[in-house]
């Protein structure tokens, strides 16, 4: 073999050994997984499903947007609950499941959630029993009582704990249906030992409860409140 046959093969070698090779010398660059939620959008995703009895698989994140609430209650007022007037950074979360949109506020770090997207409000006051009961109901399934007789008067529970699928799917239906609507069952002004009976319904609809609707959503308010006192 001659000796420019023998000084080519070993180019070749030399060459193909290079190339099978890989390159030291580039940088590393990290793909991240797409659709994958942060830290803070996980935490609104458990509590939601939880909340309601949802797969977190069935949730979707519509939006995440930076803010800056003005107290340490997130910017969320409910009654009979102070707040701190500190300006508290976080994140404003508007999760959709059940063809409806949930908006949650967030920390920073995702360890202080609070719902936003009120749904029903309920007070009785007064009557030969003397009531002081109070409702604040989310469509994110957090509810809120208070009743002066019970110590402690502030008590929370969810959707998942206090409602039945059919009591569920009914308040689901009067928010699709009905607009921001107030119920009024109180006494006329005046009666003795009158008592206030009041509903203030934020739907999502355009309708207005009847009467016999409006007995409905009384009773429910009741008989959830009852369950979150038992």
């Amino acid at each position: 073999m001659s000796k420019l046959v023998i000084g080519f093969s070993i180019l070749v070698l030399l060459l193909s050994a290079c190339a099978s090779q890989p390159p030291t010398d580039l940088p590393t660059i990290d793909i991240e997984q797409p659709g994958k939620p942060d830290p803070v959008e996980e935490a609104v995703i458990t509590q939601l499903a939880g909340n309601l009895g949802l797969d977190e698989s069935d949730i979707t994140v519509v939006s995440n947007e930076s803010a800056e609430f003005k107290d340490a209650c997130l910017g969320v007022a409910m009654d009979d609950v102070m707040c701190a007037q500190i300006v508290t950074p976080g994140y404003i979360v508007i999760l959709e499941a059940n063809d409806f949109q949930y908006e949650y506020h967030a920390n920073e770090d995702g360890s202080m959630i609070q719902p936003a997207t009120l749904a029903l409000t309920w007070r009785r006051e007064g009557g030969i029993a003397g009531f002081c009961d109070s409702l604040t109901v989310f469509l994110s399934g957090e509810v809120y009582g208070n009743q002066c007789k019970s110590q402690p008067s502030g008590t929370m529970d969810t959707f998942a704990n206090l409602l039945s699928q059919s009591e569920y799917e009914q308040f689901n239906g009067w928010i699709a249906r009905y607009g921001q609507s107030v119920l009024d069952e109180s006494d006329p002004k005046g009666v003795p030992d009158g008592m206030i009976n009041i509903i203030e319904l934020y739907g999502n609809g355009k309708g207005k409860p009847g009467k016999p609707v409006e007995t409905e959503i009384f009773t429910w308010a009741g008989n959830l409140f009852q369950k979150l006192y038992s």
